[in-house]
């Protein structure tokens, strides 16, 4: 009885800590960039951050491969409506015949019909026919990549640095690996990302074993061995899924861990009560499913631990002031009457009345009709969004590490640009 209330009391303190950690809210950092006729001004806030701070800006990324896509297009390299099919890699061409009618331009405006947002790119089906709609998709410039890789004959981040880093003086921008500040997730996230596979894996597992020993009498094993055995199977599993299906979610592989930990600790205490062997363990992962939902906090989480490819769908990494070069040098292209460029900011697609698409960036219209060019990036711990208001000459740029900064971020430039923006469309 007293090795029961111990263990009680040893699992209630690690949820009483775990309580105490998360509701003590740690604000998130960030940085704004504040452009007015010409004139830059930072605003930034975090100990020890400044406009030189890396974090990753995750879609935002889609602009820069689209700027590198255009370049090329002014070198005679590309044609903006030319057909992709001839650029791309044989692991990029499936069945679907539509896929030779694939334009440059139809990738850029998100009109060549491809998934909505599965950004990792295992979703190559067309969904409708490439031109016909306005589909926004991570695939799409996933494809777009190769396009550009085999066109130039250079790795994605060696071609942004030759037609985008390097021209406008961007040094601390990448789409490859690199160390970005701290990232803030919801808890809510961060224990759905760190535990999803592994609590259904468990639960599967557990279940098959338990159906496989009661009709074979348990003759095969013995379920008290069993049942560790899938715990064990599980954790394998959601680490796989953590580090090599999904490894930009592997920041969050800590939390996981500790859970792992804690369970595999409980697991041998108890291996002597029966009960407390095949419940206390489960009780204490819901437990902390429950406490993740239940209290409103952002915890900070771990950088990749792993090296992760260049992807310009989510992997851009960049910071406040060489966001600011590149948002002067896309304010001075506004005004661009001839090359490539001059149709980067013409609306290439309508999505309602109020937005429209252009090539690698979105529009919105004021209410008197006024052109807004924006971009958001939401990548797990890390939201941003730059707006460009050239009829105000201003624009903004704010960058967060933290899974509540879009909101944050859209309440910042409505302040600044004196505008009822939303920033927001359909995906």
């Amino acid at each position: 009885m007293k090795n029961k209330r111990r263990l009680l009391s040893f699992v209630s303190l690690i949820l009483l800590a775990l309580s105490l950690t998360a509701c003590s809210e740690i604000p998130a950092d960030y940085t704004i960039v504040h452009y007015d006729n010409g004139s830059v001004m930072y605003e930034n806030y975090g100990k020890g951050n400044d406009e030189n701070s890396v974090y990753e800006l995750g879609s935002n990324g889609k602009t820069v491969a689209a700027y590198t896509a255009l370049a090329l297009v002014d070198e005679g390299i590309l044609d903006l409506d030319e057909k992709i099919a001839p650029y791309l890699d044989r692991e990029f061409i499936t069945k679907d015949e539509r896929m030779g009618d694939i334009t440059l331009r139809e990738l850029l405006c998100h009109t060549a019909g491809f998934s909505p947002s599965y950004e990792l790119g295992v979703d190559k089906n067309i969904y409708s026919d490439p031109g016909s709609e306005f589909r926004y998709s991570g695939v799409g410039y996933i494809y777009l990549q190769n396009v550009i890789e085999n066109a130039s004959g250079m790795s994605m981040d060696n071609a942004a640095a030759k037609y985008v880093f390097e021209p406008l003086g961007m040094k601390n921008s990448t789409f490859d690996s690199t160390k970005t500040i701290t990232p803030y997730m919801n808890l809510s996230n961060a224990v759905l990302y760190s535990l999803l596979i592994f609590t259904v894996s468990f639960i599967l597992l557990s279940l098959l074993a338990l159906i496989i020993g009661l009709i074979s009498r348990f003759k095969l094993y013995k379920f008290k061995i069993a049942f560790p055995v899938c715990f064990v199977i599980a954790g394998i599993l959601n680490t796989l899924v953590l580090f090599i299906v999904l490894p930009n979610l592997s920041k969050v592989y800590y939390i996981f861990l500790i859970c792992f930990a804690i369970m595999g600790i409980i697991f041998i205490v108890t291996r002597k009560k029966p009960a407390l062997y095949y419940s206390l363990a489960p009780a204490f992962l819901l437990a902390v499913i429950v406490l993740g939902f239940v209290i409103p906090v952002t915890v900070p989480v771990t950088n990749d631990m792993v090296k992760d490819k260049a992807n310009v769908a989510y992997s851009f990494k960049s910071t406040g002031a060489d966001m600011a070069l590149f948002c002067n040098d896309l304010m001075e292209k506004t005004n661009e009457e001839n090359g490539a460029f001059s149709e980067m900011f013409d609306p290439n697609v309508s999505i309602d009345d109020k937005n429209a698409w252009g090539l690698g960036i979105a529009i919105e219209y004021t209410e008197d009709n006024e052109e807004m060019f924006w971009h958001s990036g939401i990548n797990p711990g890390f939201h941003s969004l730059y707006v460009l208001y050239p009829k105000e000459n201003k624009y903004i740029v704010v960058l967060t590490n933290s899974d509540r900064g879009l909101d944050f971020s859209k309440e910042k430039a409505r302040e600044y640009l004196d505008t009822e923006g939303i920033w927001d469309i359909k995906r």
